[in-house]
């Protein structure tokens, strides 16, 4: 099993977002340099989450701060929201400012309050983020002697005379995956050949998904040793809380549960306005205004012992690699770095840490 540690930490406002990056940044340093062999990244926008909003501008910011083999991993970009030519641009330098470390994962993104903000339509964000993706690749892929690439979203359109500069650090493009809870999605990307990102789901739900996405890989042609290191990177992600009793773990979690669930319904009732905003509040999957249900798939809660235990569960059924949150549910930094001290010191020594290196190109 290996651990990156995802950052993802919420603001109540202004006041509060200096000391929050800075507490950000502080947890990647000290976690990657215990011996974390991952940093994610997430982009949300005007919503109260990811305080730090730009997540390829905070990775470019660590990648010089965290151990050389550091990978890094965006869990997600949302290709709708973005230019797909600025889109690609990003992806590219910052592959080389990780010095090709970087898996860059999409999604569609459920947030109304995001799309409104940056002008977007929340209705087709599905097929707009296949068709970004499309155009994105097909710009990354394209020579300076290559006819101009005339291409069209549905929010604007462009003509790539030249190429994307600059170049990836291996090669074209970075290393891409798919965030998705679906098997459509999970077949999709299996066939792609990209890594697989999911979440919010108990290791007997895991399991079977990685089988699924296995057997997608298997069946597109790839090799065992292409199979085996997209394995190796592919994600669970888990909000996690550490105290030293499981009692004390769990009542703490309720609290935060509470207080993020209060804000999710807030930030929902600003966008009755936004087309498909009704939909929009089911596609986040298992809220925290369902606690028992929050706390069963989305949470790994406990002691460390217990911690330990679950993450074991999900190392049973095949997972290589999880994402941990311990930054969330408007913590301190006391609060949050209680959490990541006791996982540091008492649970990850539990696992031996899997072959540390560079991805291959």
């Amino acid at each position: 099993m290996r651990f990156s540690i995802y950052l993802n930490p919420q603001t109540r406002g202004a006041e509060e977002d200096v000391s929050i990056i800075e507490t950000t940044v502080d947890q990647a340093v000290r976690a990657t340099r215990a011996g974390v062999q991952g940093v994610a990244l997430t982009e949300h926008h005007f919503s109260g989450y990811n305080t730090y909003g730009n997540n390829f501008m905070l990775a470019s910011h660590l990648s010089s701060q965290v151990p050389d083999d550091t990978m890094f991993l965006l869990a997600v970009a949302v290709p709708t929201l973005h230019n797909p030519m600025r889109l690609a641009q990003s992806c590219n330098l910052l592959d080389i400012m990780t010095r090709g470390n970087l898996i860059v994962g999409f999604a569609a993104g459920g947030s109304p309050v995001e799309y409104a903000g940056l002008g977007r339509d929340p209705s087709v964000r599905h097929e707009q983020m296949m068709h970004n993706l499309e155009i994105m690749e097909r710009a990354l892929d394209k020579k300076p002697e290559d006819p101009p690439y005339e291409w069209a979203t549905a929010f604007e359109k462009g003509s790539l005379r030249t190429r994307i500069m600059p170049a990836a650090y291996h090669a074209s493009r970075p290393k891409f995956a798919r965030a998705t809870q679906n098997d459509e999605g999970v077949l999709w990307t299996g066939r792609k050949g990209w890594y697989l990102f999911t979440a919010r789901e108990t290791a007997d739900v895991i399991g079977p998904r990685l089988k699924l996405y296995t057997d997608a890989l298997a069946e597109a042609g790839h090799s065992q040793e292409f199979i085996q290191e997209r394995l190796d990177w592919s994600l669970v992600q888990k909000q996690v809380i550490v105290r030293e009793t499981d009692e004390e773990a769990v009542a703490f979690a309720r609290a935060r549960m509470e207080e993020m669930g209060a804000h999710q319904k807030k930030s929902f009732s600003m966008t009755g306005d936004i087309k498909d905003s009704a939909h929009l509040k089911s596609v986040v999957g298992v809220s925290p205004q369902n606690p028992d249900e929050f706390l069963q798939r989305a949470m790994i809660v406990g002691g460390p012992a217990t911690v330990a235990e679950q993450i074991e569960a999900f190392a049973g059924a095949g997972v290589r690699h999880m994402s941990l949150l311990f930054n969330f549910g408007f913590m301190t930094p006391a609060e949050s770095g209680r959490s990541l001290d006791l996982f540091l010191e008492q649970v990850l020594p539990r696992f031996a840490p899997a072959p540390a290196g560079r991805l291959r190109p």
